[in-house]
Order: C-alpha cells, then structure tokens, then sequence
C-alpha cells in the first residue's frame, strides 16, 4: 500500500470514489515540508491518471484530451 492508502497496481473506482482516493495525499500537505510536495504532487498525478485508464478501460475508448499532450512531440 503506498502513502495514498491506494495498493500498487489496485484498480480504482472510476467516478467521484477513485477522485477521492487519487486526492487523499493532498490532506497531508500541511503538515509536510516543502521540500515533499513534489512527491505528494506526483502521488496525486498517478492516481488521477489511474482514474483516467480506469473510465478508459470501462467505456473501451479513449477519453477526449483538451490540453493537448498527445500533440506534444
């Protein structure tokens, strides 16, 4: 289980559960040093990105992007 409460490689809820869970490490930013916030940044990047594949995998599409990162070269 890592610092979000979220086990490695465990399938999310899609939906406002999953969103939850992925901004759970968000809670511990005050009482964190600065200098790891960038960890607990990541921590939540990971889990909505988990969030993501999840409704992905549940419609069989891809989701719609608006900022433009698939683009990105």
């Amino acid at each position: 289980m890592t610092d979000s409460g979220i086990a490695a490689g465990e399938h999310l809820s899609s939906g406002a559960d999953g969103v939850q869970a992925a901004l759970s490490p968000l809670g511990r930013l005050a009482h964190a040093p600065v200098s790891e916030h960038v960890g607990v940044f990541e921590q939540v990047l990971a889990g909505l990105e988990a969030v993501l594949a999840s409704v992905e995998d549940a419609d069989g599409r891809q989701p719609e992007t608006h900022g433009g990162r698939e683009n990105d070269q």
